[in-house]
């Protein structure tokens, strides 16, 4: 029997109703608890303990496959348990008890210590940036596989970056623990070039941080990174490549500038005296190489110039920023152009003026105490 065509159009306009139900149905099924975590529970500023709960069963729900010998299940759950802790507005409160839920997992992590199980803890725990995850990173930057070592390192440098964003879960104390533990590394591995610059990029990071709740942990990660980099550049002698030094230094004085023209932050004056160093220390690569006939002709010196570029800023700054701290005038300081002049070829004035600056009994070394040949030898 043919429907009518009443019943007819009813059955079109009831077909996608009920298709639409089965989809709602299916997303409703698919939505189980611990699958997902509401943003109202990761930005909250006081975990209840209903959103404990939730947080407990997100946890457990993709530990297991974290755990897993499946490498597409280890990254599965790596992915659904980092997620959380991207985007905006994560709260302190959220990854703390992020953290003690996740604490049997990086437990069980710890226990068989493979490589890929390091890896796990090291991705999880950078972006928590709590004290648990601090020590997870710092245990693993000696680690004996080069390629973990490495990866500690530039999580490390994502933890700074975490608290930067997120705000401080740790204290200051945690942090300048964490600036000592990047240090060692780069003591302990001075002949590897690339764990040398994850260090660099991981301090970096440190010097963005926060003065109001980490006391002086930016200042400790400026006084860090320049001794790394200024340990390297005073080191060259004039027959050396200084291209590995020079680069590492473009990046480094950069971000020391940044940091102690950050007028939201506060540096101690050993911070600001320390800065002075490297911003000295990379005028004085091409000045000593000038001086033994070894500088660059004029059409090969793009990375001298723009490293002097940046260390003559950051000397600038880092000069000004001291002499606040002392309580000195800043009128005597003044810019120069040695970039400039050794772009232009002016080679001769290069050399008169950087030796003036910097040379033995000048005005550097005698206010700031450097050696006289810290600069100039």
């Amino acid at each position: 029997m043919n429907p009518t065509p009443t019943a007819s159009l009813i059955s079109r306009v009831t077909r996608p109703l009920s298709v639409l139900i089965l989809a709602f149905g299916a997303c409703t099924a698919s939505a189980q608890p611990g699958t997902s975590l509401p943003r109202s529970t990761v930005e909250t500023i006081g975990v209840n303990p209903s959103q404990r709960t939730q947080i407990q069963e997100f946890v457990t729900n993709w530990s297991s496959r974290v755990t897993s010998e499946d490498a597409q299940d280890i990254k599965r759950g790596i992915e659904a348990l980092t997620a959380p802790l991207q985007g905006r507005g994560v709260s302190v409160a959220f990854r703390q008890a992020y953290t003690q839920a996740l604490n049997p997992l990086f437990s069980e992590l710890k226990a068989n210590e493979s490589v890929a199980n390091k890896l796990s803890l090291l991705r999880i725990s950078a972006d928590l940036a709590t004290p648990t995850a601090v020590n997870n990173i710092q245990g693993l930057m000696s680690d004996d596989d080069h390629g973990v070592r490495l990866f500690a390192i530039s999580r490390a440098g994502q933890v700074f970056e975490t608290t930067r964003v997120h705000g401080p879960a740790m204290t200051g104390t945690d942090a300048n623990a964490l600036i000592n533990a990047i240090t060692d590394a780069a003591q302990q591995n001075a002949d590897q070039h690339e764990l040398i610059k994850a260090c660099a990029r991981a301090l970096a990071s440190g010097t963005t941080l926060g003065t109001r709740d980490l006391g002086d942990a930016r200042s400790r990660a400026i006084i860090a990174l320049s001794d790394l980099v200024g340990s390297r550049l005073q080191a060259l002698n004039a027959n050396e490549d200084p291209t590995f030094a020079q680069s590492l230094a473009f990046d480094a004085a950069s971000a020391t500038t940044r940091s102690i023209s950050d007028i939201t932050a506060s540096v101690t004056a050993e911070a600001a005296r320390a800065a002075v160093r490297p911003g000295g220390d990379i005028i004085s690569v091409p000045l000593r190489r000038y001086l033994a006939k070894t500088l660059e002709p004029q059409n090969d010196r793009e990375l001298t110039v723009r490293s002097v570029q940046t260390g003559e800023t950051l000397l600038y700054f880092a000069r000004r920023k001291a002499a606040e701290l002392d309580g000195k005038t800043v009128n005597d300081i003044e810019t120069t152009s040695f970039s400039s002049q050794l772009e232009a070829g002016d080679d001769r004035d290069f050399r008169n003026d950087a030796a003036a600056l910097l040379g033995p009994g000048s005005p550097i070394v005698r206010t700031f105490g450097f050696d006289d040949d810290r600069f100039l030898r």
